[in-house]
């Protein structure tokens, strides 16, 4: 980098760094914002000299002398950095390998990325709107990490109260998001994690659950639910959805997270607390919400939560950069005992609607049913 740094920043991420070289302008305001709800970001100093972190990204003003494509002879790819079934999360990318680096264009945005692996550096440049770009990256660097080093990401919401956390797990569409907003909304609850929960086992055997920083992708059904919610997500009065769909994961809405977290409060940054409920929901049209405890043995919701756990190193574009390689298999055991101890967690399953009150929402949630 032939511009030194106007600031080097530490992210931490429970024991995950990265450090963020800095220049004058490069436009990193808006995605810190966005990862600040449960990233750490501090000016590095020399205490943090002896920590070495998973990576250095360089990022670059748009308009640095530095040249982060690829050498013309380089043949590029195709690929996505994240495809959803919504265009805007959907990210394109072209990406091409040459002299050991990867290099990446983000095509929606011009955002560059230079990998290099051996210098455990990566250049970047955001594009013009481009930050979320670099939460993309952040957040794939950070979760491989954390899963690296032995954490479990559940695919789950996560409501905080008192110390504690109720965990809300599921697979996509089935409610997560309304049972957790209901929580919040009538319960006194904040908004830990609104789309995967990382866990992590203690020395002591004990494990607790962290929150994740994400963009709010909400359904019809959940957000006409609320009152401002509709005009937070931008949606018309005469708006009307597809028939079957109020429910569905099919027309959900991006949801500006800045607003939304004036909205529903979040917990404290940083936090990780002991998970004290667990619930499964399985929301869609009803006259009523029916709450009912998950009977049989632990092994059978350790199969239940086996199922809604996920990984970075996952899927089909989960390969989009080869920076880390995939240390998962070298930890399996705690991950084995993370769900072993989950499994003994109280548990409900929920079905209709998904409207929660102090009547069908079990004691240990904070309702008055004895179930």
């Amino acid at each position: 980098m032939t511009t030194p740094p106007a600031a080097t920043l530490r992210l931490d991420f429970h024991g995950t760094a990265l450090d963020l070289d800095v220049e004058d302008g490069a436009g990193v305001e808006e995605a810190l914002r966005f990862l600040a709800t449960h990233l750490t970001a501090e000016e590095a100093g020399p205490r943090d000299a002896d920590r070495v972190p998973v990576a250095t990204l360089r990022i670059h003003a748009p308009d640095g002398a530095e040249n982060l494509a690829p050498p013309a002879d380089a043949a590029p790819e195709d690929i996505y950095v994240r495809k959803s079934a919504s265009p805007f999360f959907t990210v394109p990318a072209r990406r091409a390998t040459a002299g050991g680096r990867e290099y990446l264009e983000c095509t929606k945005t011009g955002s560059r990325f230079v990998f290099d692996r051996a210098d455990r550096v990566i250049d970047v440049r955001l594009g013009p709107g481009g930050h979320m770009d670099l939460v993309e990256l952040v957040r794939d660097l950070v979760l491989k990490h954390q899963e690296n080093t032995g954490s479990v990401v559940l695919h789950a919401t996560a409501a905080y109260k008192d110390g504690t956390a109720v965990l809300v797990t599921g697979a996509k569409g089935a409610g997560k998001s309304t049972v957790l907003l209901e929580l919040v909304e009538h319960f006194g609850y904040q908004v830990l994690s609104g789309d995967k929960t990382v866990l992590h086992e203690l020395s002591d055997g004990s494990v607790v659950a962290a929150g994740w920083p994400d963009y709010p992708h909400l359904g019809y059904g959940t957000i006409a639910k609320y009152p401002g919610l509709r005009e937070i997500a931008g949606i018309g009065e005469d708006y009307e959805p597809a028939e079957g769909h109020a429910f569905s994961p099919v027309g959900k809405f991006a949801v500006d997270p800045l607003p939304f977290r004036d909205r529903f409060p979040s917990a404290p940054v940083g936090v990780r607390v002991p998970v004290s409920a667990i619930l499964h929901p399985a929301i869609g049209p009803g006259d009523h919400t029916v709450v009912a405890r998950v009977a049989g043995e632990p092994a059978e919701h350790a199969a239940d939560l086996d199922a809604n756990v996920e990984s970075a190193f996952d899927g089909a574009h989960a390969g989009w950069h080869g920076f880390l390689d995939d240390g998962r298999a070298a930890h399996a055991e705690r991950r084995a005992r993370i769900t072993a101890v989950l499994s003994g967690v109280p548990a409900w399953k929920l079905t209709g609607p998904g409207d929660l009150t102090a009547e069908n929402t079990p004691a240990e949630v904070g309702g008055k049913a004895d179930r």
